[in-house]
């Protein structure tokens, strides 16, 4: 977890509003009369000086994120590059210098950075969109939350470069889903799980502290089943929260950057806070495994109608069917809900990592027929099958999401928000 800024000035106060997120380090750099920053969370490479932002020769690099399988890369990079330090920074810097933009091919990570070539200026993002990353171009500016542009920035979208060049702004996608991809499907479970147990191995990586934010529900459950963690992280509700909630909310809005449509913050706000107080810098999530695997209620009479179609084929049109909602929602909704995950665990200076976003997982889920996602009312079957595989004795609870009781805490009738105790509240804490 870092920040990354970029301006014509101004740019340490960017960095400096952003500085729960990139406790550790800070540093910006002239490149002409342009400034670049960056704040750093130290996870890989604790020893390394001079990576804020990263410099060499006529490239300067900063970096939000985290390039997993960068040890891989170091070794394909190391006929043609001579590494100075043990850092994931360094091994993106030489992977630019060495295939320019195509780079972006090469990286399995979560990622939002900006790189000035000598040439141009360079912004990426990530396939999911895990790391943040709002730019203005008049003038042109970044930084990796928007309350650091005053909220006047539009978000570089997932999966694509923004070029900065003589004035000029253009935007590409580098990434896009893999168009009739096959799979063998009799072995389909066999190679998800061990993509999931390379996954977890790579998001396991870290010199600091790791944890798992542990619901008890499929997802997590079955990243547990990969790895041995430490340290683990549930929250419950409790009407005891009641007041924190009310004290924290306007906390939390502001760290959010923008409004959204669940009081889950709070949760994911609770869980942070209680690796933050453990020590540790590094948690896992389930995050992504439903959109991609088909793990909602709200999916299932879509499913319906795929699986009616298929048997009745002969009376599709009493059946619609509006392709896999899953992978819609993995493009529309996700973005809100590694938001949240993004700006608690900055809030609290804290990482979080999604095995289930592995770009190779990613593009399995993308290939894979909603069969093997849906049947009926079982969902994300192909999940569940691995988990009771690996854990027999597991027993299912049903999904309920990260459920904070906002509404009993605040007061409601018929649905009607009650105003008064929040206003109560207010006057009892002015």
């Amino acid at each position: 977890m870092c920040s990354i800024a970029g301006a014509e000035s101004g740019v340490r106060q960017m960095l400096q509003t952003m500085k729960h997120r990139a406790p550790d380090d800070e540093g910006v750099v002239n490149i002409g009369k342009y400034e670049i920053g960056m704040g750093r969370l130290a996870v890989i490479d604790l020893r390394s000086g001079g990576l804020c932002p990263f410099q060499d020769d006529e490239i300067t690099l900063a970096f939000n994120g985290e390039i997993y399988n960068y040890i891989e890369l170091r070794e394909e990079l190391r006929d043609s590059y001579e590494f100075k330090t043990d850092s994931d920074t360094e091994v993106l810097a030489a992977a630019y210098r060495k295939w320019g933009i195509g780079c972006l091919d090469k990286l399995n990570g979560m990622f939002a950075f900006a790189i000035f070539d000598g040439e141009q200026i360079v912004l990426a993002r990530d396939i999911a969109g895990e790391k943040p990353l709002y730019y203005d171009t008049n003038p042109f500016r970044f930084a990796s939350e928007a309350k650091a542009l005053n909220w006047r920035c539009k978000s570089l979208p997932p999966a694509s470069y923004l070029v900065y060049k003589n004035g000029a702004v253009r935007i590409q996608r580098w990434w896009e889903p893999p168009v009739n991809a096959k799979l063998n499907l009799d072995r389909a479970e066999e190679m998800l799980e061990r993509l999931l147990e390379d996954s977890i191995k790579l998001r396991t990586r870290s010199d600091v502290p790791y944890g798992l934010y542990l619901s008890g529900g499929v997802d997590s459950t079955l990243i547990s089943t990969f790895h041995k963690f430490d340290h683990t992280f549930t929250y419950t509700s409790d009407d005891s929260q009641k007041e924190e909630f009310l004290w924290v909310l306007p906390k939390i809005v502001w760290h959010l950057d923008y409004p959204v449509k669940s009081f889950s913050a709070f949760g994911l706000w609770k869980l942070a806070e209680q690796a933050h107080k453990a020590g540790v810098k590094v948690v896992l999530s389930g995050e992504g495994a439903d959109e991609l695997f088909g793990g909602y209620v709200r999916y299932l009479p879509n499913a319906f109608n795929y699986h009616a179609r298929r048997d009745y084929p002969s009376y599709t049109g009493l059946f619609p069917y509006h392709g896999d909602e899953g992978l819609a929602e993995f493009y529309g909704n996700l973005r809100e809900l590694l938001r949240m995950g993004d700006r608690m665990a900055g809030a609290w200076g804290i990482e979080n990592r999604c095995p289930f976003l592995d770009k190779r997982i990613i593009e399995f889920a993308h290939a894979l027929p909603l069969d093997y996602k849906i049947e009926f009312l079982d969902t994300k079957i192909i999940l569940n099958n691995i988990l009771y595989k690996r854990k027999p004795d597991y027993k299912p609870i049903e999904k309920a999401g990260l459920f904070v009781p906002v509404n009993k805490w605040i007061g409601s009738k018929g649905g009607m928000y009650e105003k008064h105790d929040w206003l109560e509240f207010q006057n009892n804490h002015a």
